[in-house]
């Protein structure tokens, strides 16, 4: 399902205008750290850390044909979040100098639901309805178990089949 904004960001990353990438998606990247993070202090370091590590992989010339930016940028915050709970955080500052542009697009939020979608819909019937149950819902495995009259390790098989899923498909 096409979005419009990875029309615009198409033409930004076609610019080389990543400082203009990150503005964007700010609001997006810090919301889903202080979100996951409970609102702690470390989510604006966690955040950071996003945003360098987007630059950094822009830089090393990493291109991402075919995939939106949009669920590049949210399996980067989900990678580094995963890194911060792991213990394996960066701590390092972004260049000095940069800071993010004004004009951030207040429908950000419609973007992080639409990423979600796009998850689901790559995946089939019952794993996708349970996947959407817990990323969009926010729904834990035993929550969901119960909702769907399921034991729980099945839950969890699901959820496990659908990352494997989309690993395959490079997101």
């Amino acid at each position: 399902m096409p979005h419009d904004a990875d029309f615009d960001d198409s033409h930004l990353l076609a610019a080389n205008d990543i400082g203009a990438l990150l503005a964007r998606y700010e609001p997006v990247i810090v919301g889903r750290c202080i979100a996951r993070l409970k609102g702690s202090l470390d989510a604006e370091d966690v955040a950071q850390d996003v945003k360098l590590r987007l630059l950094d992989e822009f830089k090393r010339g990493k291109r991402y044909s075919g995939l939106p930016y949009r669920v590049v940028v949210h399996q980067v915050i989900g990678w580094t979040i995963g890194d911060y709970f792991a213990g394996r955080r960066t701590d390092v500052p972004l260049p000095e100098g940069w800071e993010p542009t004004e004009g951030t697009d207040p429908a950000d939020e419609i973007v992080s639901r639409g990423w979600v979608e796009w998850v689901v819909g790559q995946l089939d019937g019952k794993d996708g309805q349970i996947f959407g149950l817990r990323y969009r819902d926010h729904l834990e495995p035993a929550e969901i178990a119960a909702r769907l009259a399921m034991q729980p390790n099945a839950v969890h098989q699901a959820l496990h089949r659908g990352l494997t899923k989309l690993r395959e498909l490079g997101v």
